[in-house]
């Protein structure tokens, strides 16, 4: 019985194991995907920027009541500071934990209530919470610099080695 055989190769090697061989890549396309990166990583940071403003603003002005408002604010640890308010006319001074606010002191005083009043009112915001964070990083890639190589430390290095 002689007839054609359709599965097997010319050369008698039936489903031999070939090995693959990776896609070559070039310079220019790992760039193009490193700059990719980072233009997604900005998009994303201005997208986190933008909600934070657009939500502050929103929040910010459902927080305000018509007769009454946090002056200042003194952070003394984890979920608790002092906060100076004006409440309906009158000044309070007034502790606040996670389980309670205490009336600390009633300014009566009108010379402090002026000094109160002409101290200008600091809002951490996105870009200054951004920059003490970024100052931070600097302290510590100068405090570890075999971790965090830096041309800066780069710099220090060769004038120690001269």
């Amino acid at each position: 019985m002689t007839g054609q055989v359709y599965g097997e190769e010319q050369a008698g090697e039936y489903l031999k194991y070939h090995e693959t061989k990776p896609p070559e890549t070039s310079w220019l396309s790992s760039v193009a995907y490193v700059f990719s990166l980072l233009i997604v990583f900005a998009v994303v940071l201005g997208l986190a920027y933008l909600t934070s403003q657009f939500f502050g603003r929103k929040i910010g002005k459902n927080m305000v009541a018509a007769n009454a408002q946090v002056l200042n604010t003194l952070p003394l640890g984890q979920n608790c500071a002092v906060y100076v308010v004006e409440i309906a006319g009158k000044y309070l001074i007034l502790g606040v934990t996670n389980n309670q606010i205490n009336l600390l002191q009633e300014i009566t005083s009108q010379e402090e209530i002026d000094n109160i009043r002409n101290q200008p009112i600091v809002q951490d915001g996105f870009d200054s919470i951004f920059q003490r964070h970024l100052a931070s990083l600097q302290k510590i890639s100068q405090k570890f610099p075999a971790v965090m190589n830096t041309p800066h430390n780069e710099q220090e290095n060769d004038r120690e080695k001269r």
